[in-house]
């Protein structure tokens, strides 16, 4: 009981010295982000620190790094930081699904760096490839932040596919292939759906679409 005790506290005061030392680097940055990160323990080093507690200290810090972010939001502090703390956090916890999703967001919505939070939603789905939720973000930050139709349609294709994935994820295909003008590929989307589905409510919004979609090609291919 000592040992795992102390263990513990080892592993505690790691992860607080991690945070500790990306706040004092961020009180003095005043160069670049690649500099900063030359001043913070990699991934390995942490995995050292953890004795094998990794999910422990992945936790730990993910806490921590939602404060760094409400420090952010809040005027305290820059999140010049974010990308390596959530590198290393799901590094330590390559499962940590709902990290991956909330990191891709605040890279690309606060960051402004809609390939950085792919990048990491590329990761999440690399470490968990039946998670389909992983897949969808991807489609969606396309389909909202980057206005990318394709690439939008290929993650939301790509989450549909995979099992247990919510039927959203088709729904969101067809309409991102509508957008990104691929009106045959939307059409087959909603016909897929509408076979597939029990549920009257999606046969009467699928044959609505369509319906709509092919007047729209019909008009597409007279003009």
């Amino acid at each position: 009981m000592k040992g795992l005790f102390r263990n513990t506290l080892f592993i505690i005061a790691a992860a607080l010295l991690l945070v500790g030392v990306s706040k004092s680097v961020e009180g003095i940055s005043g160069r670049n982000r690649k500099a900063d990160i030359m001043y913070l323990p990699s991934s390995e080093a942490v995995r050292m620190f953890s004795l094998g507690y990794r999910n422990i200290v992945s936790d730990i810090l993910w806490f921590k790094t939602v404060q760094y972010y409400g420090g952010y939001r809040m005027g305290k502090n820059s999140l010049r930081l974010f990308r390596h703390l959530a590198d290393v956090i799901t590094d330590l916890d390559p499962r940590f699904i709902f990290a991956y999703k909330l990191s891709a967001v605040i890279m690309a919505q606060d960051l402004g760096e809609l390939e950085e939070g792919i990048e990491i939603l590329r990761k999440g789905i690399e470490n968990n490839p039946a998670e389909w939720s992983l897949a969808f973000e991807a489609g969606f930050l396309y389909y909202l932040d980057g206005n990318d139709y394709k690439e939008s349609q290929r993650y939301f294709r790509l989450a549909a596919d995979m099992p247990g994935a919510d039927e959203r994820a088709m729904r969101f295909a067809a309409s991102a292939a509508a957008r990104g003008g691929d009106v045959e590929t939307s059409i087959n989307m909603w016909r897929r759906l509408a076979d597939s589905s029990n549920d009257p409510f999606m046969d009467n919004l699928a044959a609505g679409y369509i319906e709509k979609l092919e007047k729209k090609l019909s008009k597409k291919e007279k003009d």
